[in-house]
């Protein structure tokens, strides 16, 4: 068991500060509910069946990395509304990181992708910081890394295979991340070999296909369980609580 309190307060030490980078998403404590916590769910994206499953665990607190978008200026709309009321009712707290889940530099989606397919996370990548740079000690053969991925997400959305069949550099950048046509520049000028989101943009082919660089899009929801596992496994050494993922597969 630990208290609310202090479980929030290594969480916010150890991920860290977001700054004005997630205007629409909170990072922390997003909802109040028990001060004492022994069962914490976890999962990617609130929704009311992810809330009724974490109650149906006995969970005291739930974390997520896409919380709960704020609904603009007093209008709390109907989802919204539901959402709120669930928790309360339920005295569930519910903790959500979107940006520092994408750019923490331990259990980051990103940084997560990039160690299991065997490469090093250099340094963050496109505005904000969002993704990051990886780098493999010698060149990956792309089947091995395109085998990899699918056995990281499962079937990709997307993959379009027009560069370099060795692969040294790549970028990841989960969920929503594919770069509009006017940032493949940089990754032509940074010598991007691979570039790997979860969905694609209707652009994506022809742009790659012109840069000669490699595209996999592994599914938004499947790209970012990974830092949602990994903070659950700092959790659980660090506490004396028990954490369940609850996974929802979602076809996106």
């Amino acid at each position: 068991m630990v208290a609310l309190d202090a479980l929030m307060a290594f969480l916010n030490n150890f991920m860290g500060e977001a700054g004005d980078k997630d205007p629409y998403m909170p990072n922390g404590l997003q909802v109040r509910g028990r001060e004492e916590v022994k069962v914490i769910a976890t999962g990617v994206s609130t929704s009311l069946r992810l809330f009724q499953d974490a109650v149906a665990h006995d969970a005291e607190a739930l974390l997520v990395h896409h919380g709960l978008n704020l609904p603009p200026g007093a209008l709390f709309d109907t989802i919204f509304t539901q959402r709120v009321r669930f928790l309360f009712k339920h005295e569930l707290s519910l903790i959500g990181y979107h940006y520092l889940l994408d750019s923490h530099p331990e259990v980051g989606h990103n940084v997560q992708i990039i160690r299991r397919l065997g490469a090093e996370p250099t340094e963050l990548y496109g505005k904000d910081g969002w993704g990051w740079y990886g780098e493999f000690a010698r060149p990956m053969a792309l089947d091995h890394l395109v085998a990899e991925c699918q056995r990281l997400f499962g079937q990709a959305r997307a993959s379009y295979l027009f560069g370099p069949s060795q692969i040294q550099r790549i970028v990841a950048l989960s969920g929503k991340g594919a770069p509009n046509v006017g940032d493949m520049e940089g990754l032509i000028q940074e010598k991007v070999d691979l570039y790997i989101t979860g969905e694609p943009h209707e652009w994506n082919r022809e742009s790659f296909r012109e840069a000669g660089i490699s595209f996999i899009a592994g599914g938004h929801y499947n790209t970012e369980k990974l830092g949602v596992l990994a903070l659950g496994d700092v959790i659980r050494r660090q506490f004396d609580v028990e954490v369940e993922f609850i996974d929802l597969p979602n076809e996106i």
